[in-house]
Formats: C-alpha cells, sequence, structure tokens
C-alpha cells in the first residue's frame, strides 16, 4: 500500500523558508537551469530541481512542475507522481497545443498545461492557480494556440472587485513578507481586523491561501514585482 504523502498546505508551514516549492521535472539541463534563472530570488517560489533517480516518495514541494520533452515522458511522469503523490498539484509544460493532448495530460491527472514558451507571469499564474486547485490551460492566458471550438474550454477567472485603499495596504505588506501581527503594528490597527481583509482579499480574488494570493496580486500588478525580470 502507497503511503500518504503530507499534505503540500502542512509541509509549508513545517519549513523555515516559507515560500512555495516548486519540483521542476525536466529532462534537459538547461531549460532546469532557465526556471532557477528567471526564479532566482522570487519572494513566492523556490524551484527544486527534481532528477530522475530521486525518490518521488521522500519529494518535499508544494507543486510538480513537468517539462518533460516528449509526450511519453509526460505521462509517465504523471503517472509516477499521482502513483505517490495522488493529490500534488500538478502542473505540465510542453510544446504541444493540440486540444487533444491538452485534455489527455488533464484527465489523466494534471491540474493544469503551460506552453513551453510562456512567459515567467503566466507560469507565476498557472502555478497559483494548481496549488489552489483549480485548472489552467493556454486559454487561461488569452493564447490564440486552441481553436474556439476546443473540448477544454476551462472558465476564465473573472476579474477581481474593486479594492479599498486598506486592502491594498494589507496587499503591499502581506507582498513584503509581513505577518498578520507584523501588518497590525505597521498599519496600526488591531491584528482580527487584519485577518478579516485577508479573508475578502481571498474572496475577491477567489483563492484560498495568502501564496496564491500574493502571486495573484503580482500578476495582476496589484503590488511591485521584486524581480523586473
Amino acid at each position: 500500500m502507497v503511503k500518504q504523502a503530507t499534505p503540500p498546505a502542512q509541509m509549508q508551514l513545517m519549513r523555515p523558508d516559507p515560500r512555495l516549492r516548486v519540483g521542476v521535472i525536466a529532462g534537459d539541463p538547461l531549460r532546469m537551469l532557465g526556471f532557477q534563472t528567471i526564479f532566482d530570488g522570487h519572494i513566492v517560489i523556490a524551484i527544486v530541481p527534481v532528477a530522475e533517480d530521486d525518490s518521488l516518495d521522500k519529494l518535499d514541494v508544494d507543486v510538480v512542475l513537468v517539462a518533460a520533452q516528449n509526450t511519453s515522458q509526460v505521462f509517465e511522469a504523471i503517472s509516477d507522481i499521482r502513483a505517490v503523490h495522488p493529490e500534488m498539484p500538478l502542473l505540465v509544460m510542453s510544446a504541444q497545443q493540440e486540444p487533444e493532448f491538452i485534455e489527455r495530460v488533464l484527465r489523466v491527472g494534471a491540474h493544469g498545461y503551460v506552453m513551453a514558451n510562456a512567459e515567467r507571469p503566466e507560469i507565476e499564474e498557472a502555478i497559483a492557480h494548481v496549488y489552489d486547485r483549480k485548472s489552467w490551460t493556454p486559454l487561461h492566458a488569452g493564447k490564440q494556440t486552441m481553436p474556439a471550438d476546443a473540448t477544454v474550454q476551462l472558465p476564465v477567472s473573472p476579474e477581481p472587485n474593486a479594492f479599498t485603499e486598506r486592502e491594498l495596504q494589507v496587499l503591499d505588506l502581506l507582498h513584503s513578507g509581513q505577518s498578520n501581527r507584523e501588518i497590525a503594528v505597521s498599519l496600526r490597527i488591531e491584528e482580527r481586523t487584519v485577518k478579516s481583509h485577508v479573508a475578502r482579499l481571498l474572496k475577491k480574488m477567489g483563492v484560498k491561501n495568502r501564496t496564491a494570493l500574493i502571486m495573484q496580486a503580482i500578476t495582476r500588478n496589484l503590488v511591485g514585482s521584486p524581480d523586473p525580470r
């Protein structure tokens, strides 16, 4: 019997580094280096290389990104991960753009799919979606890579409601890494008031956790990005 893995949210709380650990499986060393380079110093995401001979049952990550070079590797990686981590948020990156292929990737266990030429903002948002157990496909990013009558027609996340000035202040301080207590001190308000603001922000953004909230705020330009790349 396969041993159940520790839920990603619990693993994240037990670590000294609170960033989201994204385990990357990439057959090409240059592609792995590319991920490490573009996410170097990221305030929310930490890239964790996963080698072919690594033990998947000891995988200490919150999201897995499979960037395989061919289709057989994609489905083999999905099968191997699902056998040990049935609930692990899983994102696939590939150059394939046929709707049938993307639909099959989602059907066999992936939560999301991004094109191999996706830029960092799109990858960030895709990671945020799959970590929050939401689907992501090229359609979400407005890419014209799939015909209008494709079978994979997942809805685009709605735009957030208008934010109050105080909510934007809380967002900015969350982005800087402050805790609820530190935000309360900075804004000279009660900690329970900060919690109420955070709860409303989560609802308006349509996400379930602070990590996804910060990533959504970055990709929607509601806070400044720590890295201009």
